[in-house]
């Protein structure tokens, strides 16, 4: 279990019940989400019973137009996918485009085959021990969590709290950038962004938000466009529907340069969830959808929340923020 993975119940009354409330044909049953090693055998709808985001367009040419993208992969494809939802994500983040769907959905399922998502993860979450046997894939899962804690260490980027609907927050810190490693950064950035919709999907949402802080911030702490631009791309072909709104704060007045040269790169769909906060609207929306006492000090937070450990991160359940109760 890398932790993202929605799996089905083994209480079969509890199913039933679920599927009879959702569903009014019984084969349904059969579509009950299961776990990533017993997809051979499992048929793919292209869609979730379980998540709470709310639709697009009416359920019923939702649901048809999963199944026409659902029909045009591969079974691997479908093995590949990370989550039941994913077809869905598609769809919607196309308008219902299917034709356009099929072609970004197949991009993104490849791009996590060869980026190697399912083995950073599992690196992160199986700590092995200096006793083991040692063998090229223990070494090499040994190597991508030391990577990742030293990439963590400074705490530049984590999963801290949910807002008040209940997505994970992903709090980052330009400031505190302690590589600019071209390779690990990213290795990183996907392994927060795979955290917090862990933490996020556990409440039956998909969509994260994010909340990135750039008190202090100079141009010399500006990422490489290069960084910046794989950093976009990631966010918006790789995974998409899963951000539901960014938050910029304490912005000091050279960031517009910076942001200048990054927005054209942006397509309209993110830039419209993007807030800064230092107007008034902003300091709203920050109001509006956080508890000051469950956020940090950035996003207005009055609560006196312990300072960012490394090591009790990496020890914490993969769906599980850092501090959470």
């Amino acid at each position: 279990m890398t932790g993202y993975t929605t799996t089905a119940s083994s209480d079969n009354s509890h199913v039933d019940k679920t599927l009879n409330d959702l569903h009014s044909n019984v084969d349904k049953l059969l579509l009950v989400d299961t776990p990533k090693d017993a997809r051979d055998h499992h048929v793919h709808r292209g869609w979730s019973i379980t998540s709470r985001e709310p639709r697009m367009f009416d359920q019923a040419k939702e649901e048809e137009g999963c199944r026409k993208i659902v029909e045009q992969l591969t079974p691997q494809e479908l093995n590949a996918m990370p989550d039941e939802n994913m077809p869905m994500r598609h769809f919607r983040a196309d308008k219902g485009n299917v034709e356009k769907a099929i072609k970004r959905i197949k991009y993104a399922i490849k791009w996590r085959q060869e980026f190697g998502v399912e083995k950073i993860l599992r690196a992160a979450t199986n700590a092995t021990s200096d006793e083991e046997d040692d063998n090229d894939e223990v070494e090499e899962e040994r190597n991508i969590r030391s990577i990742l804690m030293h990439e963590s260490s400074p705490g530049k980027m984590y999963v801290r709290n949910h807002d008040k609907a209940k997505r994970a927050i992903l709090y980052m810190y330009p400031v505190r950038e302690n590589t600019n490693h071209p390779v690990h950064n990213i290795l990183y950035l996907v392994y927060s962004i795979e955290r917090a919709i862990a933490c996020t999907e556990k409440n039956g949402l998909e969509k994260i938000v994010i909340i990135m802080d750039f008190k202090d911030w100079k141009m010399k702490h500006a990422a490489p466009m290069s960084t910046t631009k794989q950093t976009i791309h990631i966010l918006q072909e790789c995974y998409v529907e899963r951000l539901e709104r960014a938050y910029i704060t304490n912005a000091p007045l050279i960031f517009r340069t910076f942001w200048n040269m990054v927005k054209p790169f942006l397509d309209p769909v993110t830039k419209a969830k993007i807030v800064f906060c230092s107007s008034k609207s902003g300091v709203n929306e920050l109001k509006k959808n956080f508890d000051e006492d469950k956020v940090e000090a950035c996003a207005l937070g009055t609560g006196h929340l312990k300072p960012f450990d490394v090591d009790e991160y990496f020890d914490t359940p993969f769906d599980m923020t850092f501090d959470e109760k």
